[in-house]
């Protein structure tokens, strides 16, 4: 399976493996850029826009794991 994306009117294909993921992919790409082509800009937006939201998620379940790891360290004693 296939994935295409046009940037300055190039078009650009990978392969995916996981047709979960592709249909996913694909939603996601036509809900940011609707289905025209993109230009650099707008892609690095995206880039940057997705690697903040993976950062938040990441910095809580830090969180989540200190909190845990701090509960059994006191139920353990």
């Amino acid at each position: 399976m296939n994935y295409v994306l046009c940037i300055n009117n190039r078009y650009y294909k990978t392969k995916v493996d996981n047709s979960e993921f592709l249909a996913y992919l694909k939603s996601q790409t036509e809900e940011e850029f609707g289905d025209e082509c993109i230009n650099e800009k707008q892609l690095l937006r995206a880039y940057v826009k997705v690697t903040s939201q993976l950062y938040e998620k990441e910095r809580k379940m830090q969180q989540l794991i200190e909190k845990l790891e701090v509960n059994l360290s006191k139920s353990s004693v």
